[in-house]
């Protein structure tokens, strides 16, 4: 676990959302005159890549097997097409039933308020 690295591949997606940030804060910085804010975005989208390159680390509990790094693929457990299936295992299907057309309901109507005196 010592060797393992901390941070991984950068998302290319993340890049989307860093590009205009630090545009938008050399903006500020350069003809906005906010260069608090311009430096706060900055930071925010340096610290958004590093959480991404983070998130993205390779997980160690895959670099410790016997396997030497390669790992196996699942074990398929897709079912078989109901074709190819022995008659034996198809599920029974109940008979349906025909479902009677439903008459559409009126809106049911509030009663009416009686009309103040003026």
């Amino acid at each position: 676990m010592a060797g393992s690295p901390k941070f991984g591949r950068i998302d290319p997606l993340c890049w989307v959302v860093v590009v205009p940030m630090v545009v938008v804060s050399v903006v500020l910085i350069v003809f906005v005159g906010l260069r608090d804010v311009g430096i706060g975005l900055a930071v925010l989208a340096v610290l958004l890549l590093v959480f991404d390159s983070w998130a993205n680390r390779p997980r160690p509990e895959l670099e410790d097997d016997d396997t030497g790094g390669r790992r196996t693929p699942p074990p398929a457990n897709r079912q078989r097409p109901a074709q190819q299936r022995p008659a034996q295992q198809r599920p029974a299907r109940a008979p349906q039933q025909r479902q009677q057309p439903r008459q559409p309901q009126r809106p049911q109507q509030r009663p009416r308020r009686p009309q103040a005196r003026r």
